[in-house]
């Protein structure tokens, strides 16, 4: 939601602060998550996503932060690379997922959200305000989904230990 508030509250929506904020958003996420990752068994199925996720944002993170001076081509490229790489991930983790497993559903709309950002900005020629706007907007969308369904997980937790009690 951080990037998605920076991104709004900004005037200049060039290529280059684009690229910036893809990048450090980017990178801010594969450290969580890879050492998130890290922190789970090896045998448990959710390591390989959260290291493949890690992967992906430190190496887009790394081209957008390093080449933010080239502008709006890269920034397209690495916004629809990076939401479809990832959203894909998440939707493929959320689909094999056994159905009782409360993090399910919140993969699969996470993905479905995520390649949703790279189909649209799919669309747009050149417009750096328009893309990164939409990479603002879906920053505050996914942020206001994440603590929506961190609440309502740790409500379902409550309710659990309460009733095995």
């Amino acid at each position: 939601m951080i990037p998605g508030l920076l991104i709004t509250f900004t005037p200049g929506h060039t290529g280059a602060f684009g690229l910036v904020a893809l990048g450090i958003t980017a990178l801010v996420l594969a450290a969580l998550v890879g050492w998130l990752s890290f922190g789970l068994p090896r045998g448990d199925p959710g390591r390989g996503f959260h290291l493949f996720q890690a992967a992906v944002s430190l190496g887009i993170g790394v081209v957008a932060v390093a080449l933010n001076g080239v502008g709006i081509g890269l920034l397209l490229w690495c916004v629809v690379v990076w939401a479809l790489l990832m959203g894909g991930a998440e939707m493929f983790a959320g689909f094999r997922a056994p159905r009782r497993n409360i993090l399910r559903r919140d993969w699969i709309t996470q993905g479905l959200l995520t390649v949703g950002l790279g189909l649209v900005v799919l669309t747009q020629s050149a417009d750096s305000v328009a893309v990164v706007g939409f990479l603002g907007a879906w920053a505050i969308v996914m942020g206001v989904y994440l603590a929506i369904a961190a609440i309502t997980h740790r409500s379902m937790d409550n309710a659990m230990k309460g009733a095995s009690t």
